[in-house]
């Protein structure tokens, strides 16, 4: 995805000379064109996050359209406070894009992975959150963030082509219609999801992506849960603060009831050994057959 927004950012910055991109000393082979196009509106901040916030919230103080980049643990845990104090509590017009949500950053480790992002930033006053589940998600994305004056936060991934056709981005989108299950995703887990689900009949199971918070749920997902009374809520992330956590919170203000509700979760570090993307996946129950059986269990 990190070159998908790489181009997308390259073609608002010609447009509007209010943005300014600032990396965390990453970028090498990604940032070159912007480099040249933005001139000195282009700043290496080095490895320096927390300065890298507060000047950000500096420029935007002054009308500037700062978007800060770095991998994702980096520009959200290890920068909360600046954050908070710099950016959210003044609303300030910064957007944060953090890559490699989830495991993707993969045999780097625990150092390198952010599983609780969201539960994280969701906390903060003001701010919006993307969670995009393909690549092609992003020219909306990117586009609807450049026009919003408040804070936000972009979780990039790894992206993977499926052979799937998607439907134009929303917030929340239906991908396929079913009326036995209804299984609700978010953001890149999706890329596990679909291989799972796509021998099943295409009336069998009622799939939802997920690539905003707060969370704003269509009607038509209240009416699916109504009628298959099975919800599997699925996500790279931990349990608490994550999507099923507010997920669940939404069907019981709306008095949705349910018959099952299951929840597939990043579980952490089970062996305490390092290995790929799947081999975390996996210990989670997240990789492509441990959904395919929950999924199978459930229809």
């Amino acid at each position: 995805m990190r070159y998908k927004f790489a181009e997308i950012l390259l073609k608002q910055a010609k447009k509007d000379n209010k943005i300014i991109l600032m990396t965390g000393d990453l970028g090498a082979h990604l940032f070159e064109p912007l480099r040249e196009e933005l001139g000195d509106r282009f700043i290496n901040a080095g490895v320096a996050e927390h300065n890298m916030v507060t000047a950000a919230a500096g420029m935007a103080y002054v009308g500037f359209k700062p978007w800060i980049y770095s991998i994702a643990p980096f520009v959200t845990i290890k920068v909360l406070e600046e954050i908070r104090n710099d950016i959210c509590l003044h609303n300030y017009n910064v957007k944060m894009v953090g890559l490699g949500g989830g495991y993707d950053y993969a045999i780097a480790g625990p150092t390198h992975h952010v599983l609780n992002d969201v539960a994280l930033m969701m906390t903060l006053p003001h701010i919006k959150i993307y969670t995009p589940g393909f690549s092609e998600d992003l020219e909306g994305i990117v586009h609807k963030m450049s026009k919003e004056n408040f804070p936000a936060y972009l979780r990039l991934t790894k992206a993977e082509k499926l052979d799937f056709s998607l439907s134009s981005y929303s917030g929340v989108r239906r991908l396929s219609k079913g009326k036995k299950l209804t299984v609700v995703v978010l953001g890149s887990i999706i890329n596990r999801v679909i291989p799972a689900i796509i021998k099943f009949p295409k009336e069998i199971v009622d799939v939802w992506l997920v690539s905003e918070f707060p969370l704003r749920i269509p009607i038509e997902l209240l009416q699916s849960i109504r009628k298959t009374k099975t919800v599997c809520v699925i996500e790279e992330h931990v349990q608490t603060g994550g999507l099923g956590h507010h997920f669940n919170h939404i069907l019981r203000e709306n008095k949705i009831s349910f018959k099952h509700f299951v929840h597939l979760y990043a579980k952490g570090y089970i062996s305490q050994r390092y290995g790929s993307r799947d081999f975390y996946l996996k210990e989670s129950g997240l990789d492509k057959e441990s959904i395919k059986k929950v999924i199978e269990s459930l229809v």
